[in-house]
């Protein structure tokens, strides 16, 4: 499955970036927003109010596109045009970068409609200390991974929540599986290196497979998981689900 698509995308900003930081985060926008209505994915209604009640809204959406974003890749892109300059509005000056691209973006994997399975957590908002639960629906045998996404971390972005050296066991064979097991606590901790922000968002990813694969238990990117993701997609069947939550001080 591959399509081009042709698409836009505007940062607007007070001075605080260079010409060539604007338009190349406007080009990155563009390419998320090809991916993003390519594959005609959307983001739920609850995560889009949950980024509406967090600081850094922008911020928490360009997260949600990341995640959509491991769904496909952007094979060949090609810049059709590029505008910046400055808008005075209301006696200050807003600088913006308009970047238009044109995109081939190829799915990741085919999802089989007969291999399904829902998530759903406890809460959308966490304070520090409290537990996250997991709820999981299936219609049939598979592995269920669980990885954690840090947008926030430099390094080791993506970690590995479940199997784990606890729970080892990652195959479903009932329809209802709660997370995690009796007598264990999945605790949820506002990030040390944070000095600045109120509030985080993390995302959980979800992914299901009808074999056992192996999995590393830490990722240094969102993109090394996607290239994993897209490798096993070639020849296993696939499916996969997330969401995302708010940890405040």
């Amino acid at each position: 499955y591959s399509k081009e698509v042709t698409e836009s995308a505007t940062v607007k900003h007070l001075g605080e970036l260079t010409k060539k930081q604007s338009c190349m985060k406007a080009e990155i926008k563009a390419k998320e927003n090809a991916i993003k209505n390519a594959l005609g994915l959307k983001i739920s209604l609850d995560e889009t109010q949950n980024c509406k009640e967090v600081d850094g809204v922008r911020e928490c959406e360009q997260n949600q596109i990341s995640v959509l974003s491991l769904n496909g890749e952007i094979t060949e892109s090609t810049t059709l045009s590029k505008e910046d300059g400055i808008i005075n509005s209301e006696g200050q000056n807003i600088y913006f970068c308009t970047v238009q691209i044109k995109a081939n973006v190829e799915e990741a994997f085919r999802e089989d409609v007969n291999f399904q399975f829902e998530i759903k957590i406890n809460q959308k908002s966490f304070r520090a200390g409290e537990k996250l639960k997991i709820n999981i629906l299936s219609g049939q045998e598979m592995y269920l991974n669980i990885f954690q996404w840090f947008p926030y971390e430099k390094k080791d972005k993506v970690a590995m929540l479940f199997p784990n050296f606890k729970e080892k066991n990652n195959k479903i064979t009932v329809n209802k599986l709660n997370l995690p097991a009796e007598g264990l606590s999945y605790i949820v901790d506002f990030p040390k290196n944070i000095k600045n922000k109120k509030s985080v968002d993390e995302h959980l990813i979800f992914i299901a497979t009808k074999d056992k694969i192996k999995w590393l238990n830490k990722y240094f990117s969102l993109e090394d998981l996607n290239k994993r993701l897209i490798d096993i997609g070639k020849k296993n069947v696939v499916s996969k689900r997330q969401t995302m939550y708010s940890i405040f001080k």
